[in-house]
Order: C-alpha cells, then structure tokens, then sequence
C-alpha cells in the first residue's frame, strides 16, 4: 500500500513538458454593431493544412473581449470563433515571429452581413453519426445549476431512475467517460452527478466494445451501453467546481463539493460527500455481496432525488481522478476514491411461496445497522510505441471492510390460524475482502492496412474473509404442541481465488471491404471455499461443528478459438458472422469432512453475427446475436449447510452445470434533424438452457438432510439447480417532438417485458410467467434557463400466471405522477419543487399504497457573479414518503417496505467557482481580471455538483 499511493502521488504531481515554443496569437472580438465586447466566446486553432480540423489549442474571450493563445509554432493555422447567437468566424493566421496580434475581430449576429462571416447552421438536438447516437446540449435548456445528469433527462431515449440508474435506449449505461477518459473508472454516476451542465458541449450514447474488442475491431460480446461526455473547446483551460454545506432539523446535514483542474490535456478533479440524508453522487460496488448499489431513499441536497436502497444513511466519501498525456505518446489516467456508509434499516417482507398442498406464507420484520468502507484504485496506460505498436496497461486495486448488526423476527403459515414456526434471530457479521485486476494488452499493425496482432493478459485474484456470530430463538408448531430450540452459533467463512487468461487475436484484410478475425482466448480459475462452525459452550464458540463445516475448491479451465468475417461496404452497412468453439472443464472437489470430487466438461459451438445498415439520413437499424455460457460460482458449488437461520436453510449443488444463453437484438433508429423527431425501438429476446435457480424444498415433517442435519416441520431447504425453459422478451420504444406553441418537448415511451421463470418446490416445477406492460409521458420545457420544468406520469401493470401444483394469477399496478419545477429571476432569486405521486394497487395486505412526496426549496444567489447561494429547503413537505418494492421469481413472490427519510428543513450555503480561459494582457502590460462563464458563449450557468 505504501508503495502504491507513493506512485499515485507522483502521477498526480507530474505535468506535462513542453517542447519551446514561443508564438503567440491575441486579439480582440467586439461585436460588430454596438463594438460591445463578446464574452466567453469559444477560440479554437488548428492547422490550416489539417483537414480534420484537430484542434491544437483552444480558449475563451475574458470580460472584455480579450483573447491569448500562447505556446504556438510558427506554422500556418485557422483560427474559429464561435458563440451562440452570433455567426462562426474564421479566419487564416500564420505565425511567422513571438506575437500575431489580429487586433479588433468583429462578431457579426446570425442573420446579419453575410458577406464578412462563414455561416455554420444549428446543431440539431440529436443525430445519427454511425452507430453513435448524438444529443447537442446546446439544444436543451436547464437551470444553471444543472448537472449533467439534470441535462441528460431531457434528452429523448434517455431517462434516469431514483436511484441514479441510466438507462439509454432500453440499456443500462455501464460506462461513462469525459472526452474519451475514464472518470472514476467504471463509476457511471460520478461523471453525471458532478459535472455541470454548462461545460458540456454533446452527448454521445453507444455500444461500447471491450478494451480487447477495440483492438481488433470485432464484438467479443462483453459491450455496454455507454455514454461519452464531450466538453466545449474552451473547458480545456479552466478551473470550476462548488463547495456547500448544510444543516438542518433532526441533526440532518449535507457539506462537500467538487472541485476540477483543467490544464489542457491534464485533468484533476477532487470530490467529496459528507451527510446523513442518503445523498450519493458517485456508484458503489459490492465485492462481498453483502450491499446494494446506489443512494438510500430519502433527499437530496440539490434535486431532491430519491433513492431505491432501504434505509437511511449517512455518508462519508472523498475521491480524486487525474488524467494526462505525457510526452505525446502516453496517456495516463488514475483515480482514488474512497466511501464509508453507516445505514440503519426497518423492514417488513411478506413472501408468498408456492407449494403444496397450499401456498406458504411469511412474515420478516428486521431491524439492522450496517457499516460499510470501500477503498477503490483504478489506473489505465496507453502507450503509443510508434505508430505499428501499441500497449495498454489496466490495474485496480478494490478493498472492502463491512459489518452488521441484524435483529430478525420471522414467523411462517399457511393461514391465520395455521403457524408453522417462528424465530427472533440476532446476528452480528463481519467481513473484509480485497480484488486486484490487471490487464496488459498489445497491438502490432502491419504495413497492410487491416493486418493487425493483438495479445492479451488478463489476471485477477480475490480474497474474501469473515465471520458471523448467531443467536436465535425458535418455536416449532405442530398439532398445538411447541417446541422451542436455541441455536448460538460461529460461523467463520474463507474465500479467495484468483484467475489468469490470455488472448492473442489475428486480423487480415480481405479484399476489398472484408476482414478476418481469428483468435485463440485460454483461461484458468481457481476457487477456494472453507467454511468453519463453532457452538457456544457457555462461555464461547469451542465446540467445532463438522457436521456443518466444509472445506471446498474449485477450478475452471476453458479454451476457446474462434474464426469471424466482417464485410464493411461503407460506413452506412455493416455486416459480421463468426462462430467459436469452446472447450471447458468444471472441477469441484470437497476436501473436509468427507473428500468427493466432480469432473464435468462441455464443449460448444458459440455463434455470433451483427448487421447494422443505414437506410437514409435519418433512419437506420442493427440486429446482433451472440451464444454464451456461465459457470456457478464457487458459493453456489460448495455443499456446506448454512444453519444460520433454520427455518430458512441454504446448501450449495457441486452437480451444477453452465448455463448456455442466446441472445438476440434489434435496435431502431429514426432521427428527423429538420423537425427535431426521433423514435427509438429496441427488442431483446433471451433464453438459457441448465438456467441456474433456486429450488425450495418445505419439510412437511422434521427430515433429515445431508450430513445428518435435521430440518424442522415448515422450514425451507434452499439450493441451486439447474433448469430449462428460462425466456425473455423486453421491449422499448420512445417517441420524441418538439411542441412549438409550449416551447417544450413531449416524450411518449411504451414497453413490454416478458418473462417465463422456472422453479422447483418440493420436487415439482413451477413456471411463473410475468407479463409488464409499460407506459409513459415526460412533457420537458426547452424554454429558457430561468424556467425548467419536467412533467411526467408513467405506468406499469403487472401480471404474473403461476402454474405450480394449482393454477393462479397476481396482479398489481405501480402508478407514478411527478412535477419538476425550477423558476429563477436575474436577481438570483429560485423556486424549485419536485413532486413524486405514487401509487401501489394488488399488493398484500397492508402495502397497497398511494402518497405524495413533495420536496421544495426557495433562496437567493449573491456575491459577484452569483458565485454565493443560500437556500432553504424541505424534504417531504406533506410527510408521506415510503418504499415499496416487488419481486417475483419462479418460486416466491415477495413484497418488502422499508424504513426512509422523514421530513427536515435544512439551510444550505453554496460557493461557485467558475474560471475559464486564458488571461489577455491589457495595454499596460498587466493582467487582466479572468471572467467566469455566461451567456453568450456558454448560456451563463453556474456549474452544479
């Protein structure tokens, strides 16, 4: 570790070096009918000879008009203007001494003097490039105090979830990155939630492809939705960022900020989050399996956003993510980012479980406090040897330290006078793990273009350590007669495993517009699980339970080779088809207490194929289909019995084989740039053979189960097995226009989500069919940055046929209504309200729910460029929050309620740093005042964190 933040200190320390280069090019931009200066206008240089316009630098005019671009060589150049409201301006400079003064440059507003300006039309709100979809933030009016994440739900096939989930297209975005770099590694959050608005120039949503999919140019299947934020040219220079704290009744509070550096091609940003009102601006991860991601329900500083996770918590984050090019040939990006969560949760869980002669049901109030800490390291080098070689470098480095405190009372029956058994169980966890990934890739391009030779190296070990102290009480019913039993239990649990793989792929061009792939991918893995059980002897946990302890490995070992062809006529029409064939060998060997082994192998044929085509400018479509396999994990493998809740008894399966999957989808595009209409459809069709699910077996009379173990009348045995028949089909379709008269855009969704779950209760299969229909409407205001408004309904029925030993249906209805609403004077006085009707209808007893959330905030901006705020807000106006959560699987459907934010008023002060560009040098030789964002140039939004 020591070694480690010493090299991360000295990334974050470096700077890149500059060769001497002493030109200089200045002016000054008026406009061109009142001689006003042209603040914050958008100055790009870039080499006249270059057509591809690479930008080479870039600035923003000061306050008064002003503009310096230094570290210039003498060469030829083109330098472009640009500002909204005004026409673009170009002109040819060359740089022949030190200094190019251009002295007075007039701005002409579109529609005037055409004769002196190249004229540059709108961007459209959204378009079509490739496979890329683009979205022109330009085109969409927020707030200034907008994040990115404000900006982006606006956007037509783009929605944001509560809980901060992004979902584009029908996907859920896995990815986002800032002008092509890794923000936080794989935090999707962290970018959206803590970049403003007014930096961002367009939106870029697409697929994706892994890092050793970019190599080669081929879908390995391992792609994700993502979403790249590109800046405005003038951002390259900069420093912006805002601090807040806050505090208010109930001893609520909320401090932190985000400050970010940006010195051309260095970027530093810091973040940080302190607060108990389950505010969350970056994703969490779980390497333990033990917590939920995303924000706790209950309020949000800034936009009032409410979470899905239960409970209520209280934060501590701080982060750092630092980018550079060093010596033009590496590129370099890093980030630290450390959280603590404290949580304190009140459930009640009503479970209905499918059985026979009738359906089981249950009852679980709990009560826990939990404490989590993540530490996580991400780092990527890009190293451009020359122009034939290439190599990347990948690490992270993930810790995790969690512990829990968990008080449960469960009861079980089958009617109101038919109890089965009941239990008060305490439960006090620890646990702490570690995940270390690498992966080293290169590439070699050949002289022919099209030739390349990629190799890969892949390597992760994980360790995962812990232990459970359990007291419990139960009672057992049976024909009026109770049994109670006491269980005081120690359970240490230890696993770890590590993984090594390699790749080495092969690309040949044939003729014309076609490609060959052929590539060869080995893989090995190995798992360790033990598992050790102590029983209290009255004055500690001696006595070693064998019976109830296991020792276990496990080891996979696959080879897969495959061939594929891509057929490239244009850009326009694409198509590729391969096929790999994999050879795999799953090992599972019990070593304590009774040594066993199972050997299994597979071999399979796994195709792929992708068409995408254009059909005209504005609409186009891609169809993809790929065949993959998932190997349980070792948890699911190892066959120890976990006693720590008797009436609820798990066990692994080392029988379990792959899961083989077909996955099949189409994606359509229509984009009218002139009308400013889109439709997007998506469809995605899955089924899996040897589907992995859990079987439930419910004693009807105390039964002995392996190692000798007893299982209570009415307790549930749990195991994974493998079952065929698994299918879905989900589909989304999103409508989007303008509605000129309301100045604001109207998003029509509709969906439809199919789902066949099989199961297995006591030895007989159950199929769950559930039936989602979807429906929506988001009216978004594009008016202007002083009124922002969202209005939204959404509809979703549920269905859910259940053939187990008797036929039935359930069916519910969740209902949402809401209303964002944001006004703001030029006196920097702001109104916000965001209003959240819900309603809940078919659920069980008791959570059949309908309220209102309503959050609102009214305050004052101040000081010199309304860089102060203070603001007063309330969190649940009309005190009616809840949650409310429905799951439904092949065997069990399950309802839970959970514990969340009460109302609070809080106060809030806030500072806003806003600095961009370059400073000129007055006539006296003196610097001149640097200028922070507005309109103009950049709409005059104060950037939100």
């Amino acid at each position: 570790m020591p070694k480690i933040s010493t090299l991360l200190l000295f990334l974050i320390s470096c700077t890149t070096g500059t060769f001497a280069q002493s030109g200089v090019i200045k002016g000054l931009l008026l406009d061109a009918v009142n001689r006003a200066p042209v603040r914050s206008a958008s100055v790009i240089i870039y080499l006249a000879k270059d057509s591809t316009k690479k930008e080479i630098k870039s600035t923003l005019t000061d306050a008064a008009g002003n503009f310096e671009i230094s570290g210039l060589a003498n060469n030829s150049f083109l330098i472009e203007v640009s500002s909204i409201g005004y026409q673009q301006l170009i002109r040819p400079v060359k740089v022949t001494d030190s200094l190019k003064n251009l002295g007075v440059l007039l701005f002409t507003k579109q529609g005037k003097d055409l004769s002196v300006v190249t004229i540059i039309s709108t961007a459209p709100p959204v378009a079509q490039k490739g496979d890329t979809t683009q979205y022109s933030a330009s085109q969409y009016k927020v707030n200034p105090d907008a994040t990115t994440e404000d900006l982006i739900k606006k956007m037509p096939g783009i929605t944001v979830d509560k809980d901060g989930t992004v979902t584009a297209h029908g996907e859920q975005v896995k990815k986002v990155t800032i002008d092509g770099k890794d923000f936080f590694g794989d935090d999707a959050s962290a970018a959206l939630k803590n970049l403003p608005s007014e930096v961002v120039d367009k939106i870029q949503v697409f697929d994706r492809l892994s890092d050793q999919a970019q190599l080669t140019g081929f879908d390995d299947g391992n792609s994700v939705k993502a979403i790249n934020v590109v800046t405005k040219s003038g951002i390259k220079n900069g420093q912006f960022g805002r601090l807040y704290g806050g505090y208010g009744t109930d001893d609520r509070y909320a401090a932190g900020g985000n400050m970010s550096f940006f010195n051309d091609n260095r970027r530093i940003s810091v973040v940080g989050n302190f607060n108990n009102i389950n505010q969350q601006n970056f994703g969490s991860q779980d390497l333990l399996g033990v917590t939920t991601s995303g924000g706790g329900r209950g309020g949000n500083t800034d936009n009032f956003s409410v979470g899905q996770s239960p409970g209520i918590s209280k934060t501590n984050a701080f982060g750092i993510n630092y980018s550079n090019i060093l010596a033009k040939k590496l590129t370099i990006t890093g980030s630290y980012f450390f959280n603590n969560s404290h949580n304190t949760n009140e459930s009640i869980v009503n479970t209905e479980t499918f059985s026979n002669p009738k359906n089981l049901f249950s009852t679980q109030n709990t009560h826990a406090i939990t404490d989590n800490n993540n530490h996580r390291i991400n780092m990527r080098l890009e190293y451009k040897i020359d122009s034939s070689n290439s190599l990347f470098i990948i690490p992270n480095i993930n810790f995790q330290n969690y512990s829990s405190g968990v008080v449960t009372n469960l009861q079980n029956f089958y009617g109101a006078n038919d109890s089965l058994n009941s239990s008060i169980n305490k439960n006090n966890a620890t646990r702490q793990g570690y995940n270390i990934r690498n992966n080293i890739m290169f590439r070699h391009s050949f002289a022919k273009k099209g030739r390349t030779l990629s190799f890969g190296l892949n390597m992760n070990y994980a360790k995962n350590d812990g232990n459970s102290i359990t007291d419990a009480r139960y009672q057992f019913y049976n024909n009026g007669f109770i049994t109670d039993s006491l269980q005081q239990q120690l359970y240490e649990t230890n696993t770890n495993g590590h993984t090594i793989g390699g790749n080495i792929a092969y690309t040949e061009p044939i003729g014309k517009n076609g490609q060959l792939k052929i590539d060869y991918t080995p893989s090995v893995q190995k798992n360790n699980a033990d598992q050790q059980t102590f029983s209290f002897d009255g004055q500690k946990y001696s006595n070693f339970d064998s019976s109830l302890s296991n020792r276990f490995y496990n080891t996979i070992t696959t080879n897969n080779a495959g061939i594929n062809y891509r057929l490239s006529k244009s850009k326009d029409e694409q198509l590729s088809f391969g096929a790999n064939f994999q050879n795999a060998q799953l090992e599972s060997q019990r070593v304590f207490p009774i040594v066993s082994s199972v050997n299994q192998f597979f071999s399979n044929i796994l195709p792929n194929a992708m068409w995408r085509k254009k059909f005209s400018a504005s609409s186009n479509i891609r169809l993809f289909y790929r065949a993959s396999t998932n190997f349980p994990s070792v948890n699911q493998l190892q066959d120890v019995v976990n006693l720590s809740n008797p009436l609820r008894v798990s066990a692994g399966n080392p029988d379990l084989k792959q899961s083989y999957t077909h996955l099949l989808s189409a994606r359509y595009t229509f984009i009218n740039s002139k009308t400013s209409r889109s439709l997007f459809a998506n469809v995605f069709l899955q089924t899996a053979g040897d589907y992995i699910s859990n079987a439930i077996y419910i004693a009807q009379q105390d039964t002995v189960i392996q190692q000798g173990i007893k299982l209570r009348k009415g307790s549930q045995l749990i195991k994974p097995v493998n079952l065929n028949g698994y299918k879905s089909l989900r589909t989304f379709l999103t409508y989007s226009m303008p509605v000129k008269p309301l100045k604001t855009v109207i998003n029509l969704n509709a969906g439809f989500t199919y789902a066949r779950l099989p199961g297995l209760v006591n030895y007989h299969s159950t199929i769950t069919n559930n039936y989602v229909y979807n429906t929506g409407v988001v009216l978004a205001s594009n008016i202007s940055e002083y009124v922002d408004f969202n209005i939204s309904y959404n509809a979703s029925f549920n269905n859910a046929s259940i053939l187990s030993f008797t036929s039935s249906t359930n069916n519910y209805v969740n209902q949402t209504a809401g209303l964002q609403l944001n006004l703001l004077d030029k006196k920097g006085w702001f109104i916000k309200n965001d209003i959240t009707g819900q309603s809940y209808t078919g659920l069980s007893a008791g959570l059949n729910q309908h309220f209102w959330l309503w959050n609102a905030a009214i305050g004052k901006k101040f000081l010199k460029k309304q860089a102060g705020e203070l603001k007063l807000s309330v969190f649940d106006l009309l005190k009616q929050n809840q949650s409310i959560v429905r799951t439904v699987t092949g065997a069990y459907i399950e309802d839970a309620q959970s514990q969340v934010l009460q109302q609070y008023f809080m106060l809030t002060f806030t500072y806003s740093l806003r600095n961009f560009g370059v400073a000129a040098k007055s006539s006296n030789g003196d610097l001149r005042e640097r200028d922070g964002m507005s309109a103009p140039g950049m709409r005059g939004r104060n950037p939100s964190f």
